[in-house]
């Protein structure tokens, strides 16, 4: 694992998203940053305080947003959000309970999933709403 560097490849081009997707991206360099210095219980408390409320508000306005430029492909994204949910949600309680596994689990999927969909799902409704001018 290492920092990830938000590059053109992240670029969704809707200015309120990438900011979102910017905080996300830093708050995970942050908990890389802990684990590197050896603050585990630091990087675990921020992952479960910042990071995870953050993911679900973020996801929220992302699905309002599509919703509002009238996204042809919302529900599929809205799918895959629901995944993603329910993944991360199975593992909250055994991160309360302090289960390391759970964490670097959850924090493992976080990582390559973030960086996945947005360059991958998330650029499609960039584009979507470049193509229609809502941008």
């Amino acid at each position: 694992m290492s920092t990830i560097e938000f590059d053109d490849n992240l670029l969704t081009h809707v200015e309120e998203m990438d900011k979102q997707h910017m905080r996300l991206v830093a708050l995970l360099n942050n908990v890389y940053e802990l684990l590197k210095e050896g603050k585990k219980e630091e990087a675990i408390e921020l992952f479960k305080r910042e990071i995870l409320s953050y993911v679900e508000y973020h996801l929220s306005e992302e699905e309002k947003f599509m919703e509002k430029i009238g996204y042809p492909e919302l529900d599929h994204h809205r799918k895959v959000h629901d995944m993603f949910r329910r993944e991360i949600y199975n593992l909250a309680p055994y991160m309360e309970k302090g289960d390391p596994k759970a964490f670097r689990e959850a924090l493992s999927y976080v990582w390559g999933w973030l960086y996945n969909h947005i360059a991958k799902t998330d650029k499609k409704y960039g584009i979507y709403a470049k193509e229609k001018g809502l941008i």
